[in-house]
């Protein structure tokens, strides 16, 4: 008997993992690099760079967020 190996090209499709942990996110200062700790509640990062512009005057942040990803084929279901 003889092994056979079958090859099929698919499309790809990627979204949110269904298994995933809720997003994750920390302000980031644009002006010195400083951070907000990592958390799954916006209302805490967002309180930290307020009270971080009002320590240092800084007026400019990013939003890091972490969302889980998975990839599929397009014709697969969710299971």
């Amino acid at each position: 008997m003889k092994a056979t190996t079958v090859l099929r090209h698919v499309s790809w499709t990627i979204g949110p993992d269904p298994d995933r942990d809720p997003p994750a996110m920390c302000a980031a200062c644009k002006d010195c690099g400083e951070k907000s700790s990592v958390t799954t509640d916006r209302k805490d990062s967002d309180m930290w760079a307020l009270e971080h512009a009002g320590r240092t005057g800084h007026r400019r942040y990013d939003e890091i967020v972490s969302v889980g990803l998975y990839a599929r084929p397009a014709d697969e279901e969710l299971q």
